[in-house]
């Protein structure tokens, strides 16, 4: 909304409306040249040369602009009238009416059928009074995007604006869609007016086992920090889905306390549809539900709180409910962890726990732990390093893994539980050779004690120790190298070659088994090196390992962001002696490719090679075109040759054919089953800013089905 500073170019405009009252017999030509800040086609006095009138007129004062069909300078009241087309202008804000009058005497504006605001959010209003810095508006329309008949909007009979009070109060508020209203709120009235009132969104469409649906979630602001509302969605086959949703966030208006910020929300379904069996071969109740919600804090004295709670009824319930929300969610977890500064470290306890019924998870019931990072040793050149931590751990079969089955996953005919001590403490001597090579020797220690093993064995304790050296060069190139058609401004080239190496004595003792949480089962590239960082320390049993590589990268100007990444080129291999067998050698090879010759395009080629460099384990290349708003495709292969073989192939596109309509095509394409798993082709429509129509052919196949052609159309509304 407009502020004080358009007073200036009232102002100026009265000024020059007087210039030209002073002259009885006003010679305009001559008074024009005083004033090269007025333009216009034609300028005429009205009423014995009181009134200047200007037509097809513009006015520039500083940073404001006033542009009209006709203006009107009243030199006698000050008062200055605008009619038709009229735009005022400033640095960030601008208005558009059919008439604005401004009056600075009685510090007044008045604007009538006025459009103003930013992308996504404009406003219309029947009129707009500003006086004496308090703000009104009647008739009031806000709108997602630019106005649409058919776009998502909000209806207000009024609003005011108080500056003294820094309060907004609307009165009779309707939102609408395609210009019918679902609700209404007689009044509502908040602090400042930057933030939005409302959150609403809306989808619809049809699927095969949940019919066609209508999906619902609406928010409403009850205070500067906190937001309520609800979910609320019917299904044709299933019926109906409720349940709550609340945000708060304090930390705009925190002031001198404690800042939080989270949100939850959940929802609750007695599916009478049919329902499929879910990845687990399993058919779940009718009884469905999802809770997902997060909280973090911060004190003034620095203990920081955050938690995660994502639990569901079954595994298939997100994507038959509310598939939006997959790429946001992982597995169903509970955590809580706060987290205290102390003695120059921090003291932080931990709780990690199931949410579900289907999956093996080790819990933390609890962990408490005290870290103390990398802080000089007095005033010793030494740097030391420790954390000591006391943790149980309960680790128990699920439904879909029963006991009889839970040896093959544990490696334990029986359920699992155990206190653990895990402590270690290290020292470090950094040495710095100018600015392009740091040597940095490392000597630590680590124990862990457990009090009960797999299989019902009794108490294992395992110390082990470290010595070894991180050692890294820097070498820096830039040259003066131009390519505006590839947005190349100058280049830097930074080489940062590496080695790591430790000789852990004790590592070879493999004692026992213990829980997942300790043992080595994820098939990623490369695990921590150093002991400090380990989470596998039961599984660690090698005496000797290093790591060494090299990291390559080009980076050129950007004018949005400083810098723009050109070329990412690493390389990093690892060896190790098992079980402290010197000739039994265990490594990997890892290349890592990134090319970005232009912001529109970016090469990307991961290899990860086992043993000596032969026999690709991993592999995923892909090609991805980014042209903004107009287009975008990419294109990728992955492989993976350990565990589960994979050998697949995507293509993924979308055109902006015009300011309507988009092209649409997906293709996935398994090449051990010689089949596309998925193919989908079709278009998106746009209507009125807000609402989109996407319908066209898929075909699928999966394990459980030989493919299903289908024609699939779904409509929904961005969110406001």
């Amino acid at each position: 909304m407009p502020g004080q500073p358009q007073w200036i170019i009232a102002l100026c405009l009265c000024l020059a409306a007087s210039l030209y009252a002073t002259d009885t017999k006003p010679d305009i030509k001559k008074s024009l040249e005083k004033m090269t800040n007025v333009q216009g086609q034609s300028f005429t006095y009205e009423e014995d040369g009181k009134v200047l009138v200007a037509i097809d007129a513009s006015f520039e004062a500083n940073d404001a602009r006033l542009v009209a069909k006709k203006i009107r300078f009243d030199s006698v009241s000050g008062v200055i009238t605008a009619e038709g087309n009229v735009i005022y202008t400033r640095k960030n804000l601008r208005i558009m009416g059919e008439r604005v009058k401004m009056d600075p005497k009685a510090d007044l504006i008045v604007a009538e059928n006025v459009k103003f605001g930013r992308n996504p959010y404009y406003f219309t209003a029947e009129e707009l009074r500003i006086e004496k810095g308090d703000k009104s508006m009647r008739g009031v329309r806000m709108w997602n995007k630019e106005p649409h008949p058919y776009g998502m909007e909000l209806g207000i009979e009024s609003a005011y604006y108080s500056e003294k009070e820094d309060w907004l109060s609307l009165h009779g508020t309707k939102p609408y869609l395609v210009g019918i209203p679902f609700l209404y709120v007689p009044y509502y009235g908040q602090e400042g007016y930057k933030d939005i009132p409302y959150d609403v969104e809306l989808e619809t469409g049809s699927t095969d086992t949940q019919g066609k649906y209508l999906r619902t979630m609406v928010m409403v602001r009850t205070s500067p920090k906190l937001w309520v509302g609800g979910l609320l969605d019917y299904y044709t086959d299933s019926g109906f889905l409720i349940g709550p949703s609340v945000k708060f966030d304090s930390r705009k208006n925190g002031g001198n306390e404690t800042l939080w910020h989270g949100f939850v929300k959940g929802g609750y379904i007695h599916d009478s549809g049919i329902i499929e069996s879910d990845k687990y071969s399993r058919i779940p109740g009718q009884d469905r539900g999802f809770l997902n919600g997060e909280i973090a804090g911060r004190t003034t004295t620095g203990i920081e709180i955050a938690g995660q709670v994502f639990a569901v009824s079954d595994a298939n319930f997100i994507r038959n409910f509310r598939p939006r929300m997959m790429d946001d969610l992982g597995y169903p977890h509970a955590t809580f962890e706060i987290t205290s500064p102390l003695a120059n470290g921090f003291l932080s306890g931990n709780v990690v726990a199931k949410a579900d019924n289907y999956q093996d998870v080790v819990q933390k019931l609890p962990e408490l732990r005290y870290d103390l990072p990398e802080t000089s040793l007095g005033l010793s050149p030494f740097n030391q390093r420790s954390f000591v931590s006391v943790s149980y751990l309960s680790q128990r079969p699920s439904e879909i893994v029963p006991l009889g089955d839970f040896a093959s996953v544990t490696g334990s005919n029986t359920a699992w539980s155990s206190s653990r001590l895990d402590a270690y403490y290290g020292l470090t001597y950094p040495i710095r050779a100018g600015d392009y090579l740091s040597f940095k020797p490392v000597l630590g220690a680590r124990a862990t004690h457990w009090t009960s093993g797999l299989n019902s064995e009794g108490a294992t304790t395992k110390v082990m120790g470290q010595a070894g050296f991180d050692l890294e060069g820097l070498a820096t190139g830039s040259w003066n190298l131009k390519a505006d058609k590839w947005s190349i401004n100058g280049m830097r080239h930074s080489i940062r070659p590496f080695i790591q190496y430790r000789v852990m004595p004790g590592a070879e003792e493999a004692i026992g088994k213990v829980g997942k949480s300790d043992r080595s089962v994820a098939l990623a590239s490369f695990h921590e090196l150093d002991l400090a960082d380990r989470p596998d320390v039961m599984a660690t049993t090698a005496t000797q390992v290093s790591r060494m590589g090299i990291r390559n990268s080009i980076e050129t100007r950007d004018a949005d962001w400083g810098t723009r990444e050109v070329l990412r080129f690493d390389i990093m291999k690892d060896w190790s002696n098992r079980d402290g067998q010197a000739l039994s050698r265990e490594s990997d090879f890892l290349a890592h490719i990134r090319f970005t010759p232009a912001p529109w395009v970016t090469l990307d080629s991961y290899n990860r090679y086992g043993k000596q460099g032969d026999n690709a384990v991993e592999t995923l290349q892909s090609i991805a075109f980014n042209s903004g708003d107009f287009w975008n495709a990419s294109a990728g292969w992955y492989e993976l040759n350990y565990g589960d073989p994979a050998r697949q192939l995507w293509l993924r596109g979308e055109v902006r054919l015009n300011s309507v309509f988009s092209a649409i095509l997906t293709t996935n394409y398994d090449a051990l089953v010689d089949a596309y798993t998925y193919q989908s082709i079709g278009l998106i429509q746009r209507i009125g800013n807000s609402w989109e129509i996407e319908y066209g052919f898929q075909k699928r196949i999966s394990a459980l089905s030989d493919g299903s052609l289908g024609f699939r159309v779904r409509v929904r509304l961005f969110k406001f």
